[in-house]
């Protein structure tokens, strides 16, 4: 049903039939509330698209950031790995250092 055929709408008389201003009055009524839900499904469906696109915008955000996040974890566990290899070979360096005094002692 749309505006046209609530305003085109035809009512068959009878004897005693309908009051016709009667009927005209509550079909203007129909109308204008027709007209106010009619707009307001279009600010709903404004409102709802510009929260869709607003969530699309938060999610990839969120994404990008999680993204960064995990780059920057395993940046830091690569930083950890390569201190541990540099401390181990400080202390395989200075163990050879110690065998070698102990060598040249005796």
């Amino acid at each position: 049903m749309n505006r046209d055929e609530i305003i085109n709408k035809v009512f068959p008389h009878s004897l005693f039939g309908y009051d016709p201003v009667a009927v005209d009055a509550f079909l203007d009524e129909v109308i204008r509330e027709f007209d106010r839900m009619t707009n307001t499904i279009d600010v709903m469906q404004f409102r709802l698209a510009k929260e869709l696109a607003d969530a699309k915008l938060t999610n990839e955000c969120l994404i990008k950031e999680l993204q960064r996040a995990g780059f920057l974890e395993r940046a830091e566990k690569l930083l950890e790995e390569a201190k541990r290899e540099k401390q181990l070979e400080e202390e395989k360096r200075e163990e050879q250092n110690a065998e070698t005094a102990v060598k040249s002692e005796e």
